[in-house]
């Protein structure tokens, strides 16, 4: 495919501007980015995947490496406190747009009789959208970013609630209403979970349980119609991809399983086809369910119990795939959700491709290579130059990436 040929008709966004302070290893950075392929080279350990993480987090507001945002601190403001700072420009042919996220670090006094064991400092964080301090559901999705990490393989060989995340990001960069309903259904969830163990206590009745019951039902159902049509989009994009990725001898498939049954843990083989039957389906699972519930103390019925199945050539792929399979099966999905985001928003996402390359053999380097080609731009790291094909290297701009300093290579 030639450049810009992904989809007619579609705007082409590119990070233009990428600045770093205390950010893990890079005290400050100031990156001026290309269009196009921009190569990051240099030894592991050095932070070329801290760049790739910088630059997926001005997309989705969290680390897609760390729970905690303590983590991503460098190593001086941990100590002493300070500000943090990730902050990027994004442009298409139309539009400007500033994402920034802010951290500021306090330093915590040793408590005494502690041995002068420093606890861990306290952090606000601040999120910005061109100077306007956003929630996070108003910042997700004012630059797109599709990212693969190595990390990506627990997308097929990782627990149900990798691939949950995985697919609760896709929704959100192009439906701002989906992530509030993700919130909101985590507090239903949260809430829903103390009254049950009050129950299992004796200190409350079932009676409260009602409102909480139909405010599950609500939210959730919301969030299973919006991931069925999402996982039906995401699945025929996904195969044609790995099909070409696997050389044409493996067969890749994506099934939405809802938590909306009590009969069986990976849920029902048909979705109801209406909300009301979907509701109706629920509600009746919560009462098959109530014993369980009070017994463990926790909501076992809802979206945050489902699961995304992924097949290989009709076997679950997380139990027969190799490595290797596994990730090529974690390529497609990206590339996939690339397309994906491009339909639904109208425009072209960032790739962020940290080592992508490796454990690749030459035939799919090619393939992927020529899958990325027709993005705006596309970011990859590698520990070798010579992974990437001359054809596109040659037309690529190179950064090397070498102790937190990231230089251009004139050669």
């Amino acid at each position: 495919m030639k450049k810009n040929q992904l989809l007619p008709g579609t705007s082409q966004i590119r990070i233009t501007k990428l600045n770093l302070s205390n950010f893990r290893n890079y005290p400050e950075c100031t990156l001026e980015l290309e269009p196009g392929i921009t190569v990051f080279q240099g030894p592991n350990g050095h932070g070329k995947s801290n760049l790739m993480e910088a630059i997926y987090m001005v997309a989705i507001a969290k680390s897609p490496r760390s729970s905690s945002d303590r983590e991503l601190l460098g190593w001086d403001v941990v100590q002493n406190g300070g500000h943090v700072q990730i902050a990027g420009i994004a442009r298409d042919a139309e539009l400007t747009v500033q994402s920034q996220i802010d951290f500021d670090v306090i330093p915590r006094t040793p408590e005494p009789g502690s041995g002068g064991a420093r606890p861990a400092p306290s952090v606000k964080k601040e999120l910005r959208v061109n100077g306007v301090q956003r929630p996070a559901s108003e910042f997700v999705g004012a630059v797109n970013v599709v990212a693969f990490s190595a990390e990506d393989i627990e997308l097929v060989t990782g627990s149900p609630s990798v691939r949950r995340r995985y697919l609760d990001i896709l929704i959100s960069q192009s439906d701002p209403a989906y992530l509030k309903m993700i919130q909101r259904y985590g507090r239903v969830v949260t809430q829903r979970n103390h009254l049950l163990r009050q129950m299992r206590d004796g200190r409350v009745g079932s009676d409260e349980l009602e409102f909480w019951d139909d405010r599950l039902v609500n939210e959730g159902a919301a969030i299973v119609e919006r991931r069925t049509r999402a996982v039906e989009r995401l699945a025929e994009e996904a195969a044609p991809r790995h099909l070409a990725l696997s050389g044409g001898r493996e067969r890749l498939g994506v099934r939405y399983r809802p938590r909306v049954t009590a009969v069986a843990e990976d849920g029902p083989e048909e979705i109801p086809a209406s909300a009301i039957d979907l509701m109706s389906t629920m509600r009746e699972a919560l009462t098959a369910a109530r014993q369980r519930e009070v017994g463990q103390g926790q909501t076992v019925i809802g979206p945050h119990r489902d699961e995304i199945a992924l097949s290989l050539n009709d076997e679950p792929a997380g139990t027969f795939s190799s490595r290797g399979q596994a990730r090529t099966i974690a390529l497609a999905l990206r590339l996939a959700e690339g397309a994906f985001v491009t339909s639904a928003t109208g425009r072209t996402p960032v790739l962020a491709l940290d080592d992508v390359l490796s454990e690749l053999d030459e035939s799919r380097r090619r393939l992927v290579l020529e899958n990325v080609a027709p993005y705006e731009q596309v970011l990859i790291t590698t520990t070798d130059f010579d992974r990437v094909e001359d054809s596109f290297l040659s037309g690529a701009t190179r950064m090397t990436v070498q102790s937190g300093q990231v230089t251009r290579d004139s050669g």
